[in-house]
């Protein structure tokens, strides 16, 4: 998803998200594949390539939370 964001053509990022929630609105995807989609196929890919690749950050918590719920 990160790469829709950095988008050449995204003037405003403010409205990426949305638009791609509108997939579970429109029931294309769960609300569980979005997050999964926007944050946890990242943070599975990121942690196995580098368990610490979100520590110091403002998210650390949340990874380790979402991490261990997933185990």
């Amino acid at each position: 998803f990160s790469s829709d964001v950095g988008h050449w053509d995204v003037s405003d990022m403010d409205h990426v998200v949305p638009e791609a929630y509108e997939m579970v609105e429109e029931g294309i995807m769960t609300a569980e594949d979005f997050r999964d989609f926007m944050f946890g196929n990242p943070v599975r890919m990121l942690t196995s390539l580098n368990p610490d690749f979100f520590k110091g950050t403002n998210i650390e918590s949340d990874v380790k939370a979402f991490l261990k719920a997933d185990a």
